[in-house]
């Protein structure tokens, strides 16, 4: 995996209990969550280093995620009924939407366009605050080996 995946998988996670961090000095993305759970350790808070370590990671907010939904809607040509705008509208359209790609065998498709859309909204976010992928992409990979050696 690739840290670009990494933080995609974060922005999209948008279960407001896991709370993701980039970790500025490694390069490396953190589910902060208590231990017995993710079997590493939180972040300590307390050690005011951290404060400027660790970047929280935005998550795509449900009116995000369901723009992105009518955005692909709009430019499919596999679905010349409109079934997926009709799955928007109504009852539980999150649900609806999805249970229509399977049906339409879109979700491939659907995942490239969620998947381009998220990495453009993570480049966004990584300019707001003045980071370069590239470096922390190679802290990242630098990290891997050790990571991947505690497994």
């Amino acid at each position: 995996m690739i840290l670009m995946d990494e933080l995609i998988i974060a922005y999209l996670d948008n279960d407001v209990d896991h709370p993701y961090y980039l970790d500025i000095y490694t390069g490396q993305v953190i589910l902060n969550m208590d231990e017995a759970y993710t079997g590493e350790p939180g972040i300590d808070w307390d050690d005011e280093e951290n404060e400027e370590r660790y970047i929280e990671i935005p998550k795509i907010s449900s009116d995000q995620a369901f723009f992105v939904m009518t955005k692909f809607a709009q430019r499919t040509d596999s679905d010349p009924e409109d079934k997926l705008f009709a799955a928007l509208n109504g009852y539980k359209p999150f649900r609806k939407f999805k249970d229509k790609l399977y049906e339409l065998v879109l979700w491939d498709e659907w995942n490239k366009f969620e998947h381009k859309y998220a990495e453009e909204a993570v480049q966004s976010w990584l300019e707001r605050f003045e980071l370069d992928y590239n470096e922390l992409n190679e802290k990242y990979n630098n990290n891997l080996p050790f990571l991947q050696s505690e497994e």
